[in-house]
């Protein structure tokens, strides 16, 4: 896919200086490329592919707490790369198990592109059983527990606060179906 949207009164998330949440709109312009795969080599194997680039800036902006101008900006929480790529194998006799890569690239917080995420990846991991109606999984998730940052906000009196994304996380997983 390709696409270019222009958006006017994109909805922009902004804090005053005491940490008041207010939305304001802005002029945005998105184009993209989005390219999807899937490859089944052998029965049961699958590789699945994707990757995302995105150029995503404001137009038409001035910050009405701060009076900065933000025209030629990144727009907040639209990183400029998606991509993953996973293997994913199941068995016929319910046998299932797949490894997984997810990817973005840099992300800013603010409209004045001061608060970043940069690039970062992570890799997942699931295998277990499935039949008609039940599975039952361990996974991993963010196995290698990379530190990442899923949003971050500019309060002036405090500075900077972040959030931040999930660490290495194990566990088991049913899953029924009635």
């Amino acid at each position: 896919a390709l696409f270019h949207n222009p958006v006017n009164n994109f909805q922009v998330l902004l804090f005053d200086q005491i940490g008041g949440s207010f939305t304001d709109n802005a002029d945005v312009s998105i184009t993209g490329l989005e390219l999807e795969a899937r490859a089944t080599p052998v029965t049961g194997f699958d590789i699945v592919a994707g990757i995302g680039l995105i150029d995503a800036e404001f137009t038409n902006f001035i910050n009405p707490f701060t009076g900065e101008n933000s025209e030629g900006n990144q727009l907040t929480f639209a990183p400029d790369l998606t991509y993953n790529l996973a293997l994913q194998y199941r068995s016929p006799q319910g046998v299932f198990g797949r490894l997984e890569l997810q990817g973005l690239g840099t992300t800013f917080f603010d409209d004045a592109n001061t608060l970043e995420q940069d690039p970062y990846a992570i890799v997942n991991a699931r295998l277990g059983y499935e039949a008609e109606t039940l599975g039952i999984y361990l996974f991993a998730n963010n196995i290698f527990n990379t530190d990442y940052i899923n949003q971050a906000f500019s309060l002036p009196p405090i500075g900077a606060v972040a959030s931040y994304g999930i660490p290495a996380t194990y566990g088991v997983q049913i899953r029924t179906r009635f």
